[in-house]
C-alpha cells in the first residue's frame, strides 16, 4: 500500500535458499514521478536505506555522474519493464553499505525523481490510513465481527482486541464510556467465493483526538490483539 508519496518496501533475497538481500521497489507510481522504462538512475546506498535519483534531465557527462556515484558506493542504473510494470532493483554487494538484511521493512518517500528508503525498527509494521485494511487483521485476532477498544491520544491510536466482545457488550460499553475509549466492531464483506476482507474504520473523533487527518500515512505497529497507529518519525528515521 502507499499513500500521499509514502509506501513500504521489504527487503528480499536472490535465491530462495539464500540470503544476498535484494531490493525491488516496483510501484504505479514510478512513471507518475519521472521513472519511465529505461531512464537513467543514481543508485546511492546510505547506512541504513538508499536513495535513487533521477538523472534523464539536464546531466554533466555520463562519466562524470558515474564516477560521483561510485565514489559514494553506488552505481548508475536504468529502470526497466517487468511484466506489466516498472521496476528498480539492486542486489547482492551493492547493498553492502546499507547493512540491510533478508527481511528488513523499509518505509519510501518519494516525490518527482527521487526516492529514499530507510529501515524501520523491527516488528510487524504495515502502512494504512483511518481505513485500516487487509488481511493482517486476521493475522492479529482482528477477524470479522470482533469487537475493539480505540484509545485516542495526541500522536497516537490504540487498538485492543476483546476477546468475546459480542456476549460482553453491556460490560464492555460501561468499560469504554468510563474510560473514554470508541467500541468498534471489525467490518468485513466477501470479495469472492472464498475470501473475506477485514476493515477498521477509525472514527472522525478519535483522530482528531490523535491530530490525524483522515488520509494520513500511518505506521501500524501490531502484534496478536494489539494495534498501534502513530505517523512516521521521518526525522528520526534519517529523512
Amino acid at each position: 500500500m502507499d499513500t500521499n508519496g509514502v509506501c513500504l518496501v521489504n527487503i528480499t533475497r536472490i535465491r530462495k535458499d539464500g540470503q544476498a538481500p535484494r531490493l525491488v521497489f516496483s510501484n504505479n507510481c514510478l512513471a507518475q514521478i519521472g521513472f519511465t522504462a529505461g531512464a537513467l538512475v543514481q543508485y546511492l546506498p546510505e547506512n541504513g536505506g538508499m536513495s535513487f535519483t533521477l538523472c534523464n534531465e539536464d546531466i554533466p557527462s555520463y562519466s562524470d555522474l558515474y564516477h560521483a556515484a561510485k565514489a559514494k558506493n553506488g552505481m548508475l542504473m536504468q529502470v526497466y519493464r517487468y511484466r506489466d510494470g516498472l521496476q528498480l532493483c539492486v542486489s547482492g554487494a551493492v547493498l553492502g553499505p546499507t547493512g540491510l538484511q533478508y527481511g528488513d521493512a523499509l518505509i519510501a518517500r518519494y516525490e518527482y525523481g527521487f526516492i529514499r528508503l530507510r529501515k524501520l525498527p523491527k516488528g510487524s509494521v504495515k502502512l494504512v490510513t483511518s481505513h485500516v485494511i487487509g488481511q493482517w487483521l486476521v493475522e492479529a485476532g482482528f477477524v470479522s465481527d470482533a469487537v475493539l477498544t480505540v484509545d485516542a491520544q495526541p500522536g497516537i491510536i490504540t487498538c485492543t482486541l476483546q476477546e468475546n466482545g459480542l456476549e460482553k457488550t453491556a460490560e464492555l460499553v460501561k468499560y469504554a464510556r468510563a474510560n473514554k475509549l470508541k467500541l468498534l466492531q471489525v467490518q468485513y464483506a466477501k470479495y469472492n467465493r472464498s475470501s473475506v476482507l477485514q476493515w477498521i474504520d477509525l472514527p472522525q473523533s478519535s483522530l482528531d483526538s490523535a491530530g490525524f487527518a483522515p488520509d494520513d500515512a500511518l505506521l501500524a505497529t501490531y502484534e496478536y490483539g494489539f494495534i498501534q497507529l502513530q505517523k512516521p518519525d521521518f526525522i528520526g528515521l534519517g529523512f
